[in-house]
């Protein structure tokens, strides 16, 4: 397809272009529908509020309903696959929801795309959009699973044998009421530099790991027939509401629909 040059389609529910544009920029904006941009060439930029997701071929780039952000492509490349769902279709097809997220690009994604796009009066468009939004729904999914599991093994990031030391106390310690200035004291650091390191070394502050932890916890409890209320009190949170609010916050999903994919397994 030519540089400088947008091909787009439309069906109930879904609007997919592609762009060959390098350089393209979007301004400030924002959008009802679940965005996902696929590259194909050139890494693409997307700034939100919360930080930002940065992506080249392989990857594709999901951000939810409602979310402001401002896009960027390489200057050198720009090809990229941009696909729009509106919500009510989105939900038609799956319950799942998460936040701004990164994944590796699924090949049937791209291949559904690029079908859609190339075949516009295909009558088995509805079926082709439930299954590009069921597959990409489940890749999400995975991501974020692979993610919070990786929260467990944040020791191999800290070089500091004093940060390693406060990860092991905030994962023996994480279901009980954890005082931070207690924990700084026994890894033999002050509190503002058990902070700082945190930062530098693990991308996270120390209250962060913990709510990592016992969020990575309670997950497991959850997907091994746990209650939401079980789940909270073993982890630490003596507020449910606390819990849920949190839980969906690092997850993306409610408690409630953890136990409704663990009893699936």
């Amino acid at each position: 397809m030519r540089v400088g040059q947008d091909i787009a389609v439309r069906f109930p529910g879904l609007y997919l272009v592609h762009h060959n544009i390098p350089g393209k920029k979007v301004d400030w904006h924002d959008w009802a529908q679940h965005l996902l941009f696929i590259p194909l060439q050139g890494e693409i930029k997307i700034l939100l509020r919360s930080g930002s997701l940065v992506g080249g071929p392989g990857k594709m780039l999901y951000v939810p309903p409602n979310t402001s952000l401002n896009f960027q492509a390489s200057e050198a490349l720009g090809e990229r696959l941009v696909c729009l769902v509106d919500h009510t279709r989105w939900r038609a097809v799956t319950s799942f929801q998460c936040g701004p997220a990164m994944c590796p690009a699924h090949q049937l994604c791209k291949e559904l795309l690029f079908y859609i796009l190339l075949n516009p009066k295909t009558k088995s468009a509805k079926s082709l959009v439930s299954t590009f939004i069921q597959v990409l729904a489940e890749s999400l999914e995975w991501a974020q699973q692979a993610s919070l599991l990786e929260v467990t093994h944040l020791e191999a990031k800290a070089r500091d044998k004093r940060v390693r030391k406060a990860l092991t106390i905030l994962l023996r310690d994480h279901p009980t009421r954890v005082r931070m200035a207690a924990v700084a004291q026994e890894a033999g650091l002050s509190l503002r530099n058990l902070s700082r390191l945190f930062l530098h070394q693990v991308g996270l502050s120390p209250k962060q790991a913990l709510m990592h932890y016992r969020i990575a916890a309670a997950r497991d409890l959850l997907l091994t027939g746990s209650t939401v209320s079980e789940a909270a009190l073993a982890t630490g949170y003596e507020s449910l509401a606390h819990f849920i609010t949190m839980f969906r916050r690092l997850t993306g999903q409610l408690p409630s629909q953890v136990i409704h994919l663990g009893r699936k397994q």
